[in-house]
């Protein structure tokens, strides 16, 4: 059964998750950003994966492993059982160019403003343009944007955004410098659209909440800082 949490699950899955199955060994794999994602899979997407799935089919939480030469924070499990989890619900192995939202979660609101939070947490992002019609130009206009090679994946998204009466805009494909598929990318830009994002979707991963925080804080949030300068930044406010 798909319920709020494991609806979040799977768009975290979608997002930075993988499922290998070839002859010698069936393998899942989750894991984010070492420097930028650590805090949140281990005070967020950990809890969920063990209380959802780990503890029930294995009674014993995730091993995440650092691995610095990559710059990832993740864990592996090589296990038939939670490949078959995962195909049960609807999520199969291999490429995601042709993945798309499980009809469960794509047909229930509920569950798909959870599904979002998961997906845009982890391929999504969060950034501001300057504002170039004032003499000083500040990085206060918020977008809220998320990338994908998978068609049937923006189309199940757009929908589930249009559902909430926002109005996102789906930009020109463009080809990324490391896939040789097409990108698509969702672009939230209207304020009052962003305003209801944050408010019924929201940001757990704090690389891009902190982005917000900041915004609400300041007016404007500076490019190219990382969550712990913006953690300090934050800290100092106080």
């Amino acid at each position: 059964m798909i319920d709020e949490d494991m609806a979040e699950l799977i768009g975290i899955h979608i997002g930075d998750g993988c499922i290998s199955v070839n002859k010698r060994y069936k393998e899942y794999y989750l894991g984010g950003d070492l420097k930028e994602e650590k805090e949140y899979h281990d005070k967020w997407v950990a809890p969920l994966f063990n209380k959802k799935i780990a503890i029930p089919l294995y009674n014993k939480k995730v091993n995440y492993k650092e691995h610095p030469k990559v710059g990832i924070y993740g864990f592996h499990i090589f296990d038939e059982k939670i490949v078959n989890f995962f195909n049960k619900l609807g999520v199969k192995s291999g490429s995601k160019i042709n993945v798309s939202v499980p009809k469960v979660i794509k047909d229930n609101r509920k569950l798909s403003l959870r599904f979002l939070r998961g997906l845009f947490d982890t391929d999504g992002n969060i950034y501001f343009d300057k504002n170039r019609s004032c003499k000083l130009p500040l990085n206060n206009q918020p977008n809220i944007q998320l990338g994908t090679v998978s068609k049937n994946l923006v189309k199940d998204v757009l929908f589930m955004l249009k559902r909430e009466r926002l109005n996102p805009r789906l930009k020109k494909p463009y080809k990324g410098k490391r896939d040789k598929n097409l990108v698509y990318t969702i672009l939230i830009y209207r304020r009052g659209d962003i305003n209801y994002f944050i408010k019924n979707i929201g940001f757990k991963n704090h690389k891009h909440y902190t982005k917000w925080l900041i915004y609400k804080k300041f007016g404007f949030c500076q490019p190219k800082t990382n969550i712990y300068e913006r953690l300090k930044i934050l800290k100092k406010s106080l």
